[in-house]
């Protein structure tokens, strides 16, 4: 059903109002009752657009605050307020509702108000007191009878156009006297008038109507309803038909002051509440698979953990989703998900929940499930994805899972999120050893430890580049030959580090393994760029003109997409830096894993300017045949051979034959980990042209 159209289309006056009493929306009958269209309204404060006068504008702000503060519903019986642009009454008069729409958790996040126009009712029962208290003996003429037949026929005209049902009931037996067309429409087929309402709807008898009509009727309190379910026969030997209604029941006094019947009053909001319905199931579920989405299993886990007993969790992640994306397209992406959400509900038990984390990404939760229950649950699920194939444009395609298995609760000394940790940690692990399989996780076991850390840090790295607290170092190099001391450039190793919530300095070895198997790495890697731009820009510029900063790029870095783009864009946010500041430090297997495609991007860069170094060269060497095909003006020796040198003949011989090979590319050579001095002459003495390491400088904070 389209709630929405079904809102719109509504005969009664509504208005959707924010917590703050911002104008969301209305609808057409809303812009008929007042005369504005909804484009002047929307994003309006109410009181701006319909200011009213003081004690009225109260009456309303009180109700409102009301409704927020109890997140029930409120009703104002009658309000005196100027809300119409088109009525030439001096006095309007209003009976309005408030609705409050709740998210899953039952806090209001906006106000339905349904306001009815009485001005004209309550105008009518003025004129009619009036003719009574200025003829109280006098006999009627017969004008002034024509006056009130007219005046008769008005109001029960108004009375059946009015869009909210109405009746009165009179008596201890609730004999139906008035009844308006919304309430026959309400009911359907039946005669009303002048029969009792256990007659003619007797469906409502035992749905406890009756038993609330007698207590009004005999306390004298008032009842007003939200969104009440009711069951009505509305087609003659119809099936029953459920209905949602907001309703009051009214007491009507004589003139002894007794209560002689029951005014009914109320609008059929049917559609609303599906409408709140639909809203709130969107809210809790996956758009796509119709699973329970994180939000709301995480609600659901709340109220589980509370209950004694050990609950397993299962983290399930598809083997190789992005190959059928890439290959096929999102459109089967999309098919998969909704085949293997089908699968999984097939495996689901009462109190089982099934969600759909996100990606590729579900969680089984069994509730009171032994481990090895749990554990043959689990290879279950694993043979029957085994034995999905799912086609696609005639092609047939394999899907396997990798589950992590985890167990929280009151006995298992873990809470949920704990419990989700453990388990997405070991569904990694799995992966890792080869994917196809289980992985039972242990608060005790080492490995799945060191993955929640690296998760863990994900969180801690965004947090500390979103405050600003990745600190730049630098290790100088030392020049070791003539040509080098010459060119007077003072270079340098950018190096990373965190600053902690207590000042402390968190080394790149904590988190870089973690960004770059959790897909952080390019980010950093680019905000590191950008903080070293800045720093360059900043150095006055005598200083700046000879020095180069050497950035390491990862080899996911550098395969990113945009990534030269947006170097040069970074450079054009600080023209004081100059191309030749900075030297890009590519690994060797990075460089080489994608030989075309790295010297493609690198070219790029180097025809702009930019230097770029191959680091830890050496570490995945099988010829220098590449070199040629790759814009480098550095080799940085990986630092295995240079403390190799220590244990010779081995040693200095292939670090001499390294610096031999670069120097006929005209390739500047770096000497990494010179941690001992007397390293310095030896490497001096075989023609290294840079040396960087502890016993040449120990890293500090930029600039220096």
């Amino acid at each position: 059903m389209d709630y929405q159209q079904a809102f719109e289309r509504s005969p009664a006056p509504s208005l959707l109002l924010s917590c703050d009493l911002q104008i969301i929306t209305c609808n057409a009958a809303f812009e008929q009752a007042v005369g504005l269209l909804r484009d002047a309204l929307i994003g309006r404060p109410l009181f701006e657009m319909f200011p009213g006068r003081g004690q009225q504008q109260q009456v309303l702000l009180q109700s409102f605050q009301q409704v927020l503060s109890s997140a029930a519903a409120h009703q104002i019986p009658l309000l005196e307020y100027h809300l119409s642009t088109h009525v030439s009454l001096p006095h309007e008069y209003w009976t309005t509702t408030h609705t409050p729409l709740l998210d899953d958790t039952g806090a209001v996040t906006a106000i339905l108000c349904q306001p009815l126009n009485i001005s004209e009712l309550v105008l009518l029962r003025e004129q009619l007191a009036q003719t009574d208290a200025s003829n109280p003996v006098e006999p009627l003429t017969l004008d002034l009878l024509g006056l009130l037949k007219a005046e008769r026929e008005r109001f029960n005209q108004l009375f059946q156009q009015a869009p909210g049902f109405v009746c009165i009931l009179r008596g201890p037996k609730h004999v139906f006297e008035l009844a308006n067309d919304a309430y026959y429409q309400l009911i359907g087929h039946r005669q009303i008038i002048g029969q009792v309402l256990a007659d003619v709807l007797p469906e409502v008898v035992a749905q406890g109507f009756l038993d609330k009509l007698d207590r009004v009727y005999t306390t004298g309190e008032p009842f007003i309803g939200r969104a009440i379910p009711i069951e009505l026969q509305r087609v003659a030997d119809g099936a029953l038909e459920e209905r949602f209604i907001d309703l009051t029941y009214q007491p009507i006094l004589d003139a002894s002051g007794s209560i002689s019947g029951i005014f009914v009053q109320g609008h059929d909001v049917t559609e609303a509440h599906w409408l709140s319905q639909e809203v709130s199931f969107q809210t809790a579920h996956d758009a796509l698979t119709g699973l329970c989405n994180r939000r709301e299993v995480a609600r659901q886990m709340a109220e589980l953990e509370q209950l004694s007993g050990t609950h397993t969790l299962m983290y399930l992640d598809l083997d190789h989703f992005k190959i059928i994306n890439d290959r096929c397209g999102h459109r089967a992406g999309d098919a998969l998900l909704c085949e293997v959400a089908r699968l999984l509900r097939e495996h689901t038990q009462k109190g089982d929940v099934l969600a759909r984390l996100g990606g590729d990404e579900f969680a089984l939760v069994l509730p009171n499930c032994a481990p090895d229950c749990a554990h043959q649950r689990a290879q279950q699920i694993c043979e029957s994805i085994r034995q999905l194939r799912f086609l696609w444009n005639g092609r047939r395609y394999s899907i396997t899972f990798s589950i992590g298995v985890a167990h929280f609760g009151s006995e298992a000394l873990a809470s949920f999120s704990e419990g989700l940790g453990l388990a997405d940690a070991a569904c990694f692990l799995a992966k890792e050893k080869g994917r196809n399989q289980i992985i039972v996780s242990q608060p005790s076991d080492e490995e799945i430890r060191r993955r929640q850390q690296d998760m863990d840090w994900t969180d801690r790295l965004r947090e500390a580049m979103r405050e600003d607290r990745v600190v730049l170092f630098g290790q100088r190099f030392d020049c070791f030959s003539e040509a080098t001391r010459e060119e007077g450039m003072v270079c340098c190793e950018v190096l990373a580090r965190l600053r902690g919530a207590d000042d402390e300095l968190i080394s790149p070895g904590a988190f870089i393994p973690a960004a770059e198997r959790y897909g952080l790495i390019a980010e950093l890697d680019r905000h590191i760029i950008h903080k070293a731009f800045s720093i360059l820009q900043e150095l006055p510029p005598a200083q700046r003109q000879r020095t180069r900063y050497f950035i390491n790029v990862s080899g996911l870095t550098l395969g990113s997409r945009g990534f030269v783009d947006y170097v040069f864009s970074t450079l054009a946010q600080f023209p004081q830096v100059q191309p030749g500041n900075v030297c890009f430090e590519v690994t060797e297997t990075a460089a080489i894993n994608s030989l075309a495609v790295t010297a493609s991007l690198l070219g790029e860069l180097v025809n702009h300017g930019f230097h770029v170094a191959l680091d830890d060269f050496g570490s995945g060497m099988s010829s220098f045949a590449y070199l040629q095909h790759l814009p480098v003006q550095y080799l940085k020796i990986d630092g295995e051979f240079i403390k190799g040198i220590r244990n010779p003949p081995a040693g200095s011989v292939i670090v001499e034959s390294v610096i031999q090979v670069a120097r006929a590319f005209n390739i500047r050579t770096i000497a990494e980990s010179v941690e001992w001095p007397d390293l310095v002459p030896v490497l001096q003495g075989i023609g290294a042209d840079y040396g960087q390491g502890f016993a040449l400088h120990h890293p500090q904070p930029l600039p220096f």
